[in-house]
């Protein structure tokens, strides 16, 4: 078995978005994905989620307990294989700050798009040979999609934190199947 393709989920803080993100695409996969994430931001290191993302895992099914926020450090871009960011601006810090990932980092509701396009395209395999292969594909075709942030809940109502958890359920889904197609 080869070793496991690895997501790192990367917001600001490392206590909203990225943790649900993390979970729910976890909680979409099997063992071969490893998710994990970070904040471009060292605010909240070592915090909980916000409880209102936690309550939203927990309702839909997805793991909440043991999350400890992280601040991003090149040991956690090296360590992975596909980098989703919430918006724009995290994108440009990745890029900027991590030059040699530009090629592995994306907008997650993006890549959720690119994606569902892209997985009847992917070769047979496992889990890490076909999310490389959707990486390669979704770099070359990043220029033929919109790019889509996903805003920010910080202080904001329950319900706009599932409409986070929506909006990365919708995306994280087809990443999940492109990645394990019939696995």
């Amino acid at each position: 078995m080869s070793s496991p393709f690895s997501v790192l989920h990367v917001c600001t803080g490392n206590i909203c978005r990225s943790p649900m993100s993390e979970r729910i695409l976890d909680g979409l996969t099997g063992d071969a994905v490893y998710n994990h994430g970070a904040g471009t931001s060292s605010w909240h290191e070592g915090d909980d989620m916000q409880p209102f993302s936690a309550r939203e895992l927990e309702d839909r099914g997805f793991e909440a307990a043991g999350h400890g926020a992280r601040h991003l450090v090149r040991a956690h871009v090296e360590a992975s294989d596909l980098i989703l960011v919430a918006t724009a601006g995290h994108l440009d810090f990745v890029r900027e700050s991590y030059p040699e990932a530009a090629g592995k980092t994306f907008l997650v509701r993006t890549f959720g798009r690119i994606a569902a396009d892209a997985a009847d395209e992917l070769p047979e395999g496992d889990v890490h040979t076909r999310g490389k292969a959707l990486v390669a594909l979704a770099e070359l075709r990043l220029d033929d999609y919109e790019a889509v942030d996903l805003a920010d809940p910080w202080g904001m109502s329950r319900d706009e934190y599932a409409r986070i958890a929506d909006q990365l359920e919708a995306a994280l889904r087809p990443v999940a199947t492109a990645l394990e197609g019939d696995a």
